[in-house]
C-alpha cells in the first residue's frame, strides 16, 4: 500500500489489507464536489470550470448528468434525501426536485445577492450550511461574473422553514464545511497558501461560537473534508487526503497523483471513500463509515 503514508501506525488500521487507489474516471478540468446518492448507488459530482455535473456507478461507469450546471460545485443530502448543490453560476443554493426540475433555496441575503456559494452540509435539525466566497464571480472559469454585493464572505444557516442568517461572518474565503457534531461545525479557509480549519460550537438555536483555528493543512489547502464514524476529519491537500484524529493530530496521507479537491464516504456499507482530483475520479475502499448525525 505505498500510496498510504502513516504518521501514526493505527492510520493502516484504518484500511483493509491490499486496499488499492483507483482512479475510476477522468479527463475533467476541475472536479469537484463529491457525494454519494444511496438510491441510485452512485457518486454524483461536479466539473466546475466545464459546467457539467457527472454520475458514477458500478453498473453504468461515467454518465454525463447535467450541462450546463451552472457551474455547481459542493453536494449533499437533504433531510429528505434530495440533491442539494451549490451553483456558482446561479448563486445560489439550489435543490433537485423528485422530478428533476431545480428550486432555488436561497440566492440573496439582506436585499443583496450572494455571491457564489461553495460547499454545503446538513446538520441533524435539518438546516443545511453552505459558505460562500467569491470563486464563481472573481474566476471566469468558474462562474457567470458579476459584481460582489454582499460585504464579507459568510457562512449560512438555511433553516427548515426557509429562513436564511449568516452566522458565521469572520472568515475571509470560506470553502469546505462539516460537522463533527451535531454542536461542532468546522470549516475550512482558503484564502491564501496556508489552509486552516477553524472550529465554531453550534447551539440549537443555530447561533455560534467561534473556538478558534483547528488545524492547519500542508502542503495546498484543506478545499473539502469529511468526518467519519470515529470524527476523525479526512481532507483534501495537495498530494493527497490528509486523516486527523479528533483532535487535530496528523494520523497519515493518502497520496493520490494529483491535487484532490474534495471528497465522500459511500458505497452500500458507507466505507468507500470516493475523492475528486483535478482531472479524475478516485476511489479507496476504508474500514470506517461517513459520520451520520
Amino acid at each position: 500500500m505505498t500510496h498510504l503514508a502513516a504518521t501514526r501506525p493505527e492510520f493502516l488500521d484504518l484500511f483493509p489489507e491490499g486496499a488499492a487507489l483507483t482512479r475510476l474516471a477522468e479527463g475533467f478540468t476541475w472536479a469537484e464536489g463529491p457525494v454519494y446518492h444511496p438510491g441510485t448507488d452512485a457518486v454524483i459530482f461536479s466539473d466546475v470550470r466545464q459546467n457539467r455535473t457527472w454520475r458514477w456507478s458500478r453498473s453504468e461507469g461515467l454518465q454525463e448528468e447535467m450541462h450546463p450546471s451552472h457551474h455547481q460545485n459542493g453536494h449533499t443530502l437533504d433531510a429528505g434525501g434530495r440533491l442539494v448543490a451549490c451553483s456558482h453560476g446561479q448563486r445560489a443554493l439550489v435543490r433537485q426536485e423528485e422530478n428533476g426540475a431545480w428550486t432555488i433555496l436561497a440566492d440573496t441575503f439582506e436585499g443583496r445577492r450572494l455571491s457564489s456559494p461553495n460547499d454545503v452540509t446538513l446538520h441533524p435539525d435539518g438546516s443545511l450550511w453552505f459558505t460562500d466566497p467569491t470563486y464563481g464571480i472573481d474566476q471566469p472559469e468558474e462562474g457567470y461574473g458579476g459584481e460582489r454585493e454582499q460585504p464579507g464572505n459568510h457562512v449560512y444557516r438555511l433553516a427548515p422553514d426557509g429562513t436564511l442568517t449568516a452566522p458565521i461572518r469572520d472568515r475571509r474565503m470560506p470553502n469546505g464545511l462539516a460537522f463533527a457534531a451535531p454542536g461542532v461545525l468546522l470549516v475550512s479557509d482558503t484564502h491564501d497558501d496556508e489552509g486552516h480549519l477553524y472550529r465554531y460550537r453550534v447551539s440549537p438555536d443555530g447561533t455560534v461560537t467561534p473556538e478558534g483555528q483547528w488545524a492547519t493543512i500542508r502542503p495546498g489547502v484543506p478545499d473539502g473534508f469529511r468526518v467519519d464514524d470515529s470524527g476523525r476529519v479526512w481532507t483534501s491537500a495537495g498530494d493527497g487526503v490528509h486523516v486527523l484524529s479528533p483532535g487535530g493530530e496528523e494520523l497519515g496521507c493518502i497520496l493520490v497523483p494529483e491535487t484532490v479537491s474534495n471528497l465522500c464516504f459511500g458505497g452500500p456499507e458507507g466505507t468507500e471513500l470516493s475523492m475528486t482530483a483535478s482531472s479524475g475520479l478516485y476511489h479507496l475502499p476504508t474500514r470506517v463509515r461517513g459520520l451520520r448525525l
